[in-house]
């Protein structure tokens, strides 16, 4: 039997600010696989904020490594495992 060690990650992001939340989600990431995590969990819609509503078309993204804001998530998601990688779900 192998073992999996995974991180949760309570973040908090406020509606619309993709660029802030991309940077708390590199920092845990950075933080969960020096702790030696092979999965890190993020609660979803938290790269938008979580509480979209009227700005869906304004603030949801499709992900791309051609998308120079979504890079570094990419290339971190190499590293470790993030379930909804890196999916900015859209409503």
């Amino acid at each position: 039997m192998s073992r999996l060690d995974l991180s949760l990650a309570p973040i908090h992001t406020k509606l619309g600010e993709v660029v802030a939340a991309l940077d708390k989600y590199l920092h845990l990431i950075k933080q969960a696989r020096s702790q030696g995590s092979d999965l890190i969990i993020f609660p979803g819609l938290s790269l938008a904020g979580c509480i979209i509503q009227d700005l869906t078309s304004s603030v949801a993204h499709q992900p791309s490594v051609n998308k120079f804001m979504f890079r570094h998530l990419i290339d971190a998601g190499k590293e470790i495992d993030i379930p909804n990688r890196p999916v900015l779900q859209i409503c």
